[in-house]
């Protein structure tokens, strides 16, 4: 969440922006605060996972191929709930940000919407390297349809720019994080925002 450098100031309890569809005005839907924290924890493990693995020998080659289907199965999970978060941000309002410099306001904006695209472009991308790479696509044990054929062209600009998107997502990651414990060191509250309970007080 973005930080401020002024006070600590919110809109009043008792707004209620058009379109909040019963969210409080300070606080997020409990279903948006439920995919935001699983999607959250998702992308972590799923960051170390695909870096974990990469360690893997390969040979024997089914724990290697294991440990790959499994990742994919994730990223794919990782897609949807992402879309499901985009489109219920799309139809909720979401609560207003406190009193900020306009720059910061758009610092992160814009680091929100780098966080969305990157989080749905990552499981796309490495959807395609897989199809690409001559191996079936398996979500936790079901083969997909396949639909491409191998090339290894495709697949290794498909391997590099997942390899780019994972660091995109480290980055904007960071950047959250780090303005969240600004605003916090300066007494901020905008995380309650972000909790099923607390109290929604300034």
């Amino acid at each position: 969440m973005p930080s401020s450098d002024t006070a600590n100031i919110a809109a009043p309890a008792q707004y209620r922006a058009p379109g909040t569809h019963g969210a409080s005005a300070q606080r997020y839907t409990p279903t948006a605060v439920v995919l935001h924290w699983l999607l959250a924890a998702m992308v972590l493990v799923q960051f170390a996972w695909g870096w974990w693995m990469q360690t893997i020998p390969k040979v024997p080659v089914g724990v290697r191929a294991d440990a790959f289907n499994w990742h994919k199965s994730v990223g794919l999970t990782i897609l949807a709930l992402a879309l499901l978060r985009l489109l219920w941000r799309l139809t909720h309002q979401p609560p207003p940000l406190p009193v900020m410099p306009a720059w910061q306001r758009r610092a992160a904006r814009s680091n929100h919407a780098l966080l969305y695209a990157a989080i749905i472009l990552m499981p796309v991308i490495g959807y395609l390297g897989s199809v690409f790479s001559g191996y079936p696509v398996k979500y936790f044990g079901i083969t997909l349809p396949a639909w491409g054929a191998k090339n290894e062209t495709l697949k290794d600009f498909m391997s590099s720019a997942h390899l780019v998107l994972s660091w995109v997502i480290a980055g904007g990651v960071l950047l959250h994080v780090a303005a969240v414990a600004k605003h916090l060191s300066e007494g901020g509250n905008i995380v309650r925002r972000i909790w099923l309970r607390g109290s929604t007080r300034p």
